[in-house]
């Protein structure tokens, strides 16, 4: 499972999209998770963004300074699950 190709815009908003077919890994409604990405213990705002009209990209709200230590524009992350949580690389 990946997320979607992290933007310019995603890194200045602090977030990293997750795409429906690995949204199923992630809880049906909005709350706060605890994850790893890249070796770093995170807590994240999560939504699913599950809307009345149409389903789009879940959100995981990092955060713009730790996102930008993080990842650079153009990648994708691996999705992964562990005995104790999600992890992306």
């Amino acid at each position: 499972m990946q997320t979607q190709r992290i933007t310019e815009r995603d890194i200045d908003g602090g977030r990293v999209r997750i795409p429906q077919a690995t949204k199923v890994m992630f809880p049906q409604e909005a709350t706060t998770l605890n994850l790893v990405v890249r070796g770093q213990n995170l807590t994240c705002k999560w939504n699913p963004r599950v809307g009345p009209d149409k389903e789009r990209s879940g959100v995981l709200l990092v955060g713009k300074a730790l996102l930008e230590a993080l990842v650079k524009p153009d990648e994708i992350l691996e999705v992964s699950s562990t005995g104790s949580g999600l992890v992306l690389n």
